[in-house]
């Protein structure tokens, strides 16, 4: 009687898992930039880009809505990241994730860096900061 409520247990577990909304996670992203004419005409702004993630971990169907220069630059990137699945799943996924673009005086000097990226959501990121300093980079 034991063994049958194990047995019972574990394949409802499996039935619910098989149920459950398949989430998928951030493989691989190139790390985002500032676009340097928005960077010297100090265009900031939130991007809200919206994408789906299919079955082999692409990116498609990605819609944006922001500052048009910065737009240009978050599809640009979302293009090239790469998702993965727990488990294989012939799946399309929607996802949601806000870019956040600063400009800031307060930490740059001429040996530190010249932006900084931050990530948030370990999975899923659900938020890219990309803060760039206040200064033009000269070649």
């Amino acid at each position: 009687m034991k063994s049958s409520f194990v047995v019972l247990v574990v394949l409802l577990s499996k039935l619910f898992a098989l149920g459950a909304d398949p989430e998928p996670y951030l493989k691989s992203a190139p790390m985002p930039f500032y676009p340097p004419l928005c960077r010297t005409a100090r265009i900031r702004g939130t991007v809200t880009v919206h994408f789906t993630v299919n079955e082999n971990g692409d990116t498609s169907d990605i819609e944006a809505d922001g500052p048009k220069l910065l737009r240009e630059a978050v599809v640009q990137d979302l293009k090239d990241w790469k998702f993965g699945w727990a488990q294989p799943c012939s799946c399309h996924v929607k996802k949601e994730v806000l870019f956040v673009y600063k400009i800031s005086d307060k930490w740059v000097d001429d040996e530190g860096p010249t932006s900084l990226v931050r990530w948030f959501g370990k999975s899923p990121v659900t938020r890219v900061e990309i803060e760039a300093g206040g200064r033009t980079v000269q070649p």
